[in-house]
C-alpha cells in the first residue's frame, strides 16, 4: 500500500470518528458547553497517560537524544520565525482579534489529540517518529500558553508563565523519562498496561470534541469565507513544507534521519490546535472564527496531510 493511501485511509478514519459527537449535538442529546468537561479529561488525564506511556517504552541512547535536541531546536525556532512571520502575512486584517486568532491557527497545530494517535496507529513500531512528535509537541503546548495567549488577547499582562511550565504535557514527559531511566517498567509492568489504558481514550474523545464543535457551526461559515482557506493555506501547505525542506536540508548535515524528519512533519502538518477554541473562549478572543479556522482546516487537512506525506516519502 502506497503512502498516499496509508495516510488519507487513517485520516478519514479520524474524521469519521467525529461522527458521533456531531450526531448527539444535532439531535440534542448533548449539549455544545458539555464539550468542555471533554476537554479537560482528555488534557488533563488522557495525553498525559499517552506521552507517559510512549516515553516509557522508548530505548534511551545517543540516536534518541539527538532527536530529542534536534526536534526542540526545530520546535523553539520554527514556532518563533511563524510568530513574527505570521504578522505580515496576516497585516491586511484590521480587526485586530480576528488578526490575532489567525496568527493563532497558522501557527499552533493539533499535534497532540491528533497527531500523536495518528502517528500511534500508523508508526506502531517506529519510536523515533513518536519522539520527535512528542518533543515538537511539548514545545509548542508550552509557548501557547505565552506567544498563544498573547495572539488571542494582544496583552502581554495574559501570558501565563507558570501554566507553560507546568503544562500536563511536560509533566508527562518528565515523570516518563524518570521511569524509564529508573527501569520502572521491568519491575513494575503494571505500570505501562495502565496508562495505555487511559492514553487510549485520546483519539476516540478528541474526535468526538470535534465533532461537538462541528455541530454548532455553519457549514456555509466553513466553506465561503476566503479567511478560512487562507489561514488553511499557509497552516497546511506553506509552514510544513517551508519546515520539513529545512530539516531536510539539515539532514546533509546533522544525519537526522527519516524517523525524525517524518515526527518533525507530522507535528506541523496536522490542523490548528483544538486549544485555540478554549483559549478564545477563555479569554474572550474571536471565537467564532476560532472554530471556524480550525474546523475548517481539520477537514481539508484530509487531503493535504495524504498528499504531502506521500511526496515526503519520494524523497527521503
Amino acid at each position: 500500500m502506497d503512502a498516499f493511501t496509508i495516510m488519507l485511509k487513517n485520516v478519514l478514519v479520524f474524521l469519521l470518528l467525529t461522527l458521533p459527537g456531531l450526531v448527539l449535538v444535532k439531535t440534542k442529546l448533548l449539549k455544545k458547553e458539555q464539550s468542555g468537561a471533554l476537554s479537560v479529561v482528555l488534557l488533563y488525564v488522557g495525553l498525559p497517560f499517552l506521552i507517559l506511556n510512549n516515553t516509557l517504552n522508548v530505548q534511551f541512547n545517543a540516536e534518541l537524544l539527538k532527536v530529542i535536541l534536534i526536534a526542540a531546536a526545530v520546535g523553539i525556532g520554527f514556532t518563533l520565525l511563524f510568530f513574527f512571520g505570521t504578522y505580515l502575512l496576516t497585516k491586511g486584517e484590521k480587526n485586530v482579534k480576528t488578526q490575532g486568532m489567525m496568527r493563532f491557527c497558522m501557527i499552533f497545530s493539533n499535534s497532540g489529540f491528533l497527531g500523536i494517535p495518528l502517528v500511534a496507529a500508523i508508526f506502531p513500531d517506529r519510536p523515533l517518529i513518536m519522539t520527535a512528535l512528542i518533543i515538537v509537541n511539548i514545545i509548542t503546548n508550552t509557548m501557547m500558553y505565552t506567544f498563544g495567549v498573547y495572539l488571542i488577547t494582544g496583552d502581554k499582562k495574559d501570558m501565563n508563565v507558570k501554566k507553560a511550565a507546568f503544562n500536563p504535557v511536560l509533566i508527562a514527559f518528565v515523570i516518563g523519562l524518570v521511569l524509564n531511566l529508573l527501569n520502572v517498567k521491568t519491575h513494575v509492568p503494571e505500570i505501562s498496561t495502565y496508562a495505555s489504558y487511559l492514553g487510549n481514550i485520546v483519539t476516540p474523545i478528541s474526535m468526538i470534541i470535534l465533532g461537538m464543535k462541528l455541530g454548532e457551526v455553519s457549514f456555509r461559515s466553513l466553506f465561503l469565507s476566503w479567511k478560512n482557506y487562507y489561514v488553511a493555506f499557509i497552516k497546511l501547505i506553506v509552514l510544513p513544507v517551508v519546515v520539513t525542506a529545512c530539516v531536510w536540508a539539515l539532514n546533509a548535515l546533522f544525519s537526522i534521519g527519516a524517523d525524525a524528519i517524518i515526527g518533525i512533519f507530522v507535528a506541523f502538518a496536522v490542523p490548528t490546535a483544538a486549544g485555540g477554541i478554549s483559549f478564545a473562549d477563555h479569554y474572550k478572543g474571536d471565537t467564532e472564527n476560532a472554530v471556524a479556522f480550525t474546523l475548517g482546516n481539520t477537514i481539508l487537512s484530509v487531503i493535504t496531510l495524504p498528499v504531502l506525506y506521500s511526496l515526503l516519502c519520494m524523497i527521503l
